[in-house]
């Protein structure tokens, strides 16, 4: 990568090379900056060093987290895929706003250092209403999108936002159903640490929303014989990857995930996607929940509603199954409901489904 000559944008700042890192140091090593702030300036170091690789920890969604080691000139061509896939331009305002140790934050960075974008950065939470002023790229998880539509403040916050993607977990039916009617345009996003982010996106709101995801450019899928994924894209280093992710493709190459194969619950002889089930109660319940299957001497595994939950929604379980009751077939309402004063999680925060049900004393 020839990054020399190239001119980096920071706050409204212009800055060679030279004069960013010595910039960055500085920053680090001044008392007053705030933690967030020193692992962006100490990733920028990372970038523009010699070395051409990065190590990155995957998310631990499936599974352990773990550590692999992408190659420099493969984060950079994915970058330039999603700068051309949103028309993006030098001096473009770009929003930081996620944790800087998994791909979806690294990957901001560097599309704002490849495409000389102005970076704007902001401590990651769920608390973004102090966007600092309109922004042309963002990209953000569903509960910060979420907890940013729920009040006034926080839509008028994201209508300053031009273009966002939204990914690392589930996007509730609620959720895009709010997103309907705000200017900002929205993407999913599909993708993983191994694919270096998105290599497709879906949009979500606006007069082109559709529920098929549509390829990057140089991305290839196909299916495996358990109907899930495979993913090549030889600009980023991927060659048919297998994924889990239970998927249908169309005729014009796009494609939909319809739930993870290691999440299928098998009860009395029938295969259950959980999420499928999931989005049919999307909306319907406030707190965080999912579809698990727990052991049973007669159907193999029993279907069961698991529930964030200590008080409140315990309290009106009869209305919980008269909505269920609602919203799902005869064979797809779980046998019980089981509320959990909190779910486990991954160290991104993703919900731990087997973990969780594994804490039970049951």
């Amino acid at each position: 990568m020839n990054s020399r000559n190239k001119t980096y944008c920071l706050t409204g700042r212009s800055f060679s090379k030279e004069s960013l890192m010595a910039y960055c140091s500085a920053e680090i090593n001044r008392g007053e900056t705030k933690n967030f702030k020193k692992e962006v300036y100490r990733f920028i170091l990372d970038w523009l060093s010699p070395s051409d690789f990065m190590d990155v920890k995957t998310s631990g969604s499936t599974g352990t987290p773990k550590e692999i080691r992408l190659q420099k000139k493969h984060m950079e061509a994915s970058a330039r895929a999603t700068i051309s896939f949103f028309n993006l331009r030098p001096k473009d305002t770009v929003l930081h706003c996620l944790p800087m140790q998994f791909i979806a934050g690294k990957m901001m960075m560097v599309r704002a250092l490849v495409g000389s974008l102005d970076l704007y950065c902001i401590e990651p939470s769920s608390e973004l209403e102090l966007i600092p002023e309109q922004i042309d790229f963002a990209a953000m998880i569903p509960f910060q999108v979420s907890k940013l539509v729920s009040k006034e403040q926080g839509r008028r916050a994201l209508s300053k936002i031009e273009k966002l993607i939204i990914g690392g977990s589930f996007v509730p039916t609620d959720l895009i159903n709010r997103l309907q009617n705000i200017s900002t345009q929205v993407w999913q996003t599909y993708g993983m640490t191994e694919t270096i982010t998105h290599i497709a996106l879906r949009r979500v709101n606006g007069s082109n929303k559709s529920n098929w995801y549509t390829t990057l450019p140089s991305v290839s899928v196909k299916l495996d014989n358990r109907g899930c994924l495979i993913i090549s894209a030889d600009h980023i280093g991927v060659s048919n990857l297998i994924t889990n992710d239970l998927a249908e493709i169309n005729e014009t190459g796009k494609f939909k995930i319809k739930g993870r194969v290691d999440n299928i619950i098998i009860s009395g002889g029938i295969k259950f996607n959980p999420e499928e089930i999931e989005i049919k109660l999307s909306g319907a319940i406030s707190n965080d929940y999912f579809i698990g299957g727990l052991n049973d001497n007669e159907l193999g595994h029993r279907l069961v509603l698991f529930i964030e939950d200590e008080r409140t929604l315990k309290r009106k379980v009869f209305d919980l199954w008269e909505m269920i009751e609602g919203k799902l077939t005869k064979l797809e309402i779980p046998k019980e409901i089981i509320f959990i004063p909190s779910f486990s999680r991954t160290t991104s925060g993703k919900i731990d489904r087997k973990a969780t049900i594994n804490s039970l004393k049951i």
